[in-house]
């Protein structure tokens, strides 16, 4: 007798009922694993808007308690002002606590010696006790010393200070733990005479806010300014113990955080483990204090109705799995036949999907055998696909390449020409004038005037200076890809290079006069550490270019220290440097303008020289009357 999983193995309707299942089965468990999820989490979601609905309500019921207390303290205060006599007082104090059922206790307490009749000490106190209310003058003893005397005379105003022990030996005492609102007195000219404090019963309080609870083991937390519990279930924590003394802070690091959480003011929920069980506290501070309560819920009884579904879902879904099965089994068994798999196979090739490799088959079927015969094929043609398509693309790699270089020979043999061409016409025009002069002094020196002869040899030194100049520039663009280094520790002063740099502009002859402006705020001797030769070659050419471009015959020069940099500001006015140029500016060789005077190299070796002297030289985009460059280096 032959096996069931011969009988799978040999039975497509079989393996694919059971791997129809399979999927089945998984789909079922992640759906409804993300149906639980998102199920516990919107109980979750519901358990804490329900909590922190109750904690509201709570909230607003003890900011209530303590509003009363507030006005209550308020509304007598001015009274209090207005008859400060020991019996006023006395009775005024009383009135706070007959009028205000939810008070525990009212003291005034006056500054040392202000009723000279009573001694040094004078505090009238009434306290609530059960039904009845005791008021008396209290016996003397350092009340000065005590923290609802003490905060409100330190902070000059009104002001909740933390659950205390009123015990006083031989004084009237409050038997039970209070928190009081203590506000000081003080004069029309603001002069300190005194505090009213007005005492709540810490227990009363636990009670009230007990009262209503959102589950049943849910309980409630209140916490003081340094952390302290004063309302806690458990009574042997209360004032004695605070939210970080009380627990490990290596093992209990959740509610150290929750502590501080509390203890900053703020507003949440966190998930904490409290005594070994897994809880979700919700907290807010109380408005006019620096206390914060709480409420805790153990997390098993938010989610209990969620849990509780389990036990329905589970048997649905094992008798709806078993369904599926039998009619998933009939139905696949008499409709699907094995060639439709292997006819759809067989369409992957058809139409060109080469790249997508179908699974290999383990059957002893035929089917098997031809969805193998056809992996083989498959795997064959793409290869061959491949290669093609990888050589395809190594030789347009090629020819990119190619045509990449061809194009920087091409652009290096213009530049190059051109280059030459400027130097040959750059170069020639000067020599031809101080041929042409030379020539003319060596026939008619002895019969010119003085006047002409000082005027030849002047524009022999121009033109002589204008070839030096342009020798220079050769030379440095020649060197700029060496490793150059400048000496930039010596002393330079800066006026003396600004004004050869100016003289160097006005000696340069133009077909107009160049009107020239220069404003500095420096001091005379104003001295920097940076190369003087650099320096100077830098602003002679800024110079020299902007009088050269300036169409409206305007150049503008400015010298200030802005952001821990010497700036070197040269504007002129004109058309300025078209937007799509500006990238090019600084390239060497590159001429704006083939037919203006130049060899495409200053501007270029001008941002070289500024990067030498550790600065920097740039074009700024947002001047639109000309073009404006800025020369930085270091304020040092």
């Amino acid at each position: 007798m032959k096996s069931p999983v011969y009988h799978i193995n040999r039975s497509l309707s079989l393996k694919l009922c059971l791997g129809i299942l399979f999927c089945a089965v998984i789909v079922f468990i992640v759906s409804l694993g993300f149906l639980f999820e998102r199920s516990r989490r919107m109980v979750k979601q519901e358990a804490l808007a329900h909590a922190s609905h109750v904690l509201e309500n709570i909230a607003l019921r003890v900011s209530g308690h303590l509003d009363e207390v507030e006005i209550a303290t308020e509304n007598i205060e001015w009274l209090v002002m207005e008859n400060l006599e020991p019996d006023s007082l006395f009775n005024y104090a009383r009135r706070v606590v007959e009028q205000n059922p939810g008070v525990n206790g009212c003291s005034i307490t006056m500054e040392p010696d202000f009723f000279p009749q009573y001694g040094r000490n004078f505090s009238v106190y009434s306290l609530r006790d059960h039904d009845s209310i005791i008021s008396v003058f209290e016996k003397p003893y350092n009340y000065y010393e005590k923290v609802w005397y003490k905060a409100p005379r330190a902070k000059n105003q009104a002001c909740w200070v933390d659950p205390y022990n009123d015990y006083n030996e031989d004084a009237l005492s409050s038997p039970v733990m209070i928190a009081s609102y203590c506000k000081p007195l003080k004069t029309d000219e603001g002069d300190f005479v005194g505090v009213i404090a007005t005492d709540l019963s810490i227990k009363w309080l636990s009670q009230t806010i007990s009262a209503e609870k959102p589950y049943p083991n849910a309980y409630y937390l209140m916490l003081g300014a340094d952390g302290h519990y004063f309302v806690h279930p458990n009574r042997v924590k209360l004032i004695k113990e605070s939210i970080f003394t009380s627990v490990d802070a290596h093992e209990h690091q959740d509610i150290i955080t929750l502590g501080h959480e509390m203890t900053s003011g703020k507003k949440g929920n966190m998930s904490v483990n409290i005594d070994g069980e897994p809880c979700i506290v919700i907290y807010q501070p109380l408005k006019g204090t620096q206390w914060s309560i709480a409420v805790v819920c153990p997390e098993d009884e938010i989610t209990s109705s969620y849990s509780k579904m389990a036990y329905f879902l589970v048997p649905i879904l094992i008798v709806g799995l078993l369904l599926m099965l039998v009619i998933c089994w009939k139905v696949i068994k008499h409709f699907i036949r094995p060639l439709d798999q292997l006819a759809q196979q067989s369409r992957y090739i058809t139409d060109g999907h080469y790249d997508k490799p179908l699974p290999p088959s383990t059957r002893d079927d035929v089917v098997g055998d031809l969805q193998n015969s056809f992996i083989s094929m498959q795997q064959s043609i793409n290869e061959h696909i491949s290669d093609i398509k990888r050589l395809n693309e190594e030789t347009e790699q090629r020819n990119n390449e190619l045509q990449a270089a061809n194009t920087l020979i091409e652009d290096a043999d213009r530049r190059k020409a051109s280059f030459i061409h400027d130097v040959s016409i750059q170069i020639r025009t000067p020599l031809n004038i101080i041929a042409g002069f030379m020539q003319v002094l060596r026939e008619t020196y002895s019969v010119l005037p003085k006047e002409e002869i000082s005027s030849f040899t002047e524009m022999m030194k121009q033109n002589t200076a204008t070839i030096h100049r342009m020798a220079n520039m050769i030379f440095d663009v020649s060197r700029l890809d060496s490793q150059q280094k400048l000496d930039v520790t010596k002393d330079v002063a800066i006026f003396p290079v600004v004004q050869e740099a100016i003289n160097t502009f006005h000696e340069k002859e133009t077909d107009e006069e160049v009107s020239f402006n220069f404003t500095t705020d420096l001091v005379e001797d104003y001295t920097i550490h940076t190369n003087r030769l650099y320096l100077l070659r830098v602003l002679r050419e800024l110079l020299l270019n902007a009088k050269k471009f300036s169409s409206e015959k305007k150049v503008n020069f400015i010298v200030e220290v802005k952001d821990g940099m010497l700036r070197f500001i040269v504007e002129d006015k004109g058309e300025g440097i078209a937007q799509a140029e500006r990238e090019h500016i600084f390239a060497p060789f590159v001429k704006l303008d083939n037919f203006s005077e130049g060899l495409g190299l200053g501007l270029g070796l001008a941002e070289h020289n500024a990067r030498m002297l550790g600065g920097n030289l740039l074009l700024d985009p947002t001047y639109t009357e000309g073009a404006r460059f800025i020369l930085e280096i270091p304020n040092n």
